[in-house]
């Protein structure tokens, strides 16, 4: 058979032919499509099209079973014995893929090749082109694996010529009977499951390790599937249904809370004009944390309940000078200075809220001072990304632990003494409520960086009038 003789095969899942790998194309009556010269030498048997491969009675009946299970679940393996030119048969390990599109059976001949060379990464090979992790135990030992399930396991090339299956599975189970039970539950049915949490490049990535038992092999299949999308949104979804019920049970309590709060109020008017000098100066104490109380109560209505904002053209650094101007002595009592950069030609208008936002800016400058036990420099850049405007806050301050930069912006979660853990989560929303994005990189003892992002009054309006459209058409 020549080159012209091999059948093209275009789509990802129907595999192309290498003349350098040995696989064969088969119908479903087990006839041969294309074969590549590798497989008619390793089998020792012509390149003839549309003539059966030449199999014992034994094989052509497993043939049928095989069939089954790679037309059920895509792909399977089997064992055959084929006669060569020779008086012999030839043993031959398969692993098969089932081609819908053309009722087809391709097939990939698992020889004698050694396992290091197959995993230093060679592109051609057909394993490589699937899109997850596959890795072959044989009679307990590594036999095949893939460049993706490397990547996604962040294996060791060195060590997996000696893996073996057990080994490979310690990996992932805490105990000895969990693991007891999982092997039980693969011999027992043939197909067993679990998933796994591992971090690449410090990512924190979810996989599903799907296990398949082929007991006339002893043969193990194990796939290895990203999740990671999955569980993350998952995640957030429980973090949405938490923060609602959470919303709502705030604000029940504090609209209870502020009638008390009303109470209070009118009682100590009542008290200023029946008590001493000494009780003024107490009541003027007592009235000074009945606001704070107040404050934070105003704040914990505001995450809680959802608010129409009335929007208008905004400009960013008029907003942001004015808030810096609020700000001033404040930190000059703590020895900070404020510098404000705006990048040249900047267009700075945005679609927004001015008191939100002037909140939001408050919030974060006044958090900047805080964390500046000895003073410093707080600057505050404005500058154009394209369509979007961005705002970058530096302080000079002690820095986040990076286990805490991810639950910054919680509900109630502060790392202050005397914090409510409300500031950065009504930033948050505040910054959501504007089509914004916010990120936080910090150094210990260096200081933090809170990097804003909105997307400028074009922008902003190029997107309504889209989505409005999107919805129209709908």
């Amino acid at each position: 058979m020549n080159n012209t003789t091999m059948v093209p095969l275009l789509e990802m899942e129907e595999l192309i032919l290498y003349e350098d790998e040995p696989v064969i194309l088969l119908n479903t009556s087990c006839k041969i499509e294309s074969i590549s010269k590798k497989a008619a030498q390793l089998l020792n048997i012509d390149e003839e099209i549309g003539k059966p491969l030449p199999m014992d009675d034994l094989s052509r009946s497993r043939w049928h079973s095989f069939l089954s299970r790679v037309r059920q679940e895509n792909f399977s393996f089997s064992s055959f014995n084929v006669k060569g030119k020779g008086l012999g048969y030839k043993e031959i390990i398969v692993f098969g893929i089932f081609i819908k599109k053309k009722n087809l059976v391709f097939l990939k001949i698992l020889n004698e090749q050694s396992i290091y060379n197959r995993v230093q990464l060679d592109g051609r090979s057909f394993l490589n082109d699937l899109p997850y992790g596959i890795i072959l135990f044989k009679e307990d030992m590594i036999n095949e694996i893939n460049t993706k399930a490397i990547e996604m396991l962040n294996m060791d090339l060195e060590n997996i010529l000696n893996l073996t299956f057990d080994s490979f599975l310690t990996q992932y189970f805490d105990f000895g009977y969990k693991k007891i039970q999982f092997l039980s539950e693969l011999k027992t049915f043939g197909h067993a499951t679990f998933e796994i949490k591992c971090l690449n490049d410090d990512n924190e990535m979810f996989f599903t390790l799907d296990c398949k038992y082929f007991y006339y092999l002893d043969m193990v299949v194990v796939s290895v599937i990203d999740i990671t999308e999955k569980i993350q949104l998952k995640q957030k979804v429980q973090e949405l249904e938490q923060l609602s019920e959470i919303g709502k049970m705030s604000a029940t309590i504090t609209h209870e809370i502020k009638n008390v709060v009303t109470s209070l109020k009118g009682f100590m008017e009542l008290l200023k004009f029946n008590t001493t000098e000494e009780g003024k100066k107490y009541i003027k104490i007592v009235e000074s944390e009945i606001e704070r109380m107040e404050s934070i109560l105003s704040e914990i209505l505001y995450l809680a309940k959802p608010n129409k904002l009335i929007k208008e053209k905004i400009s960013l650094q008029e907003l942001i000078n004015e808030v810096i101007q609020v700000m001033q002595p404040q930190a000059s009592l703590n020895n900070v200075a404020i510098q404000f950069n705006v990048h040249e030609n900047c267009n700075s208008m945005i679609v927004g809220n001015a008191n939100r936002l002037k909140q939001m800016f408050i919030n974060l400058i006044k958090n900047a001072i805080e964390v500046m036990h000895n003073g410093g420099t707080i600057n505050v850049e404005l500058k154009n990304m394209y369509n979007k405007i961005q705002i970058y806050i530096q302080d000079q301050g002690i820095g986040i632990p990076e286990e805490h930069l991810n639950k910054l912006f919680t509900p109630f979660f502060t790392t202050k003494e005397d914090g409510t853990g409300l500031g950065l989560s009504l930033v948050k929303k505040v910054v959501d409520e504007h089509q914004g994005k916010i990120a936080v990189e910090s150094t210990i003892d260096v200081g933090s960086t809170f990097i804003l992002e909105f997307p400028n009054y074009t922008d902003y309006f190029t997107r309504f009038y889209y989505e409005k459209n999107q919805k129209n058409v709908g």
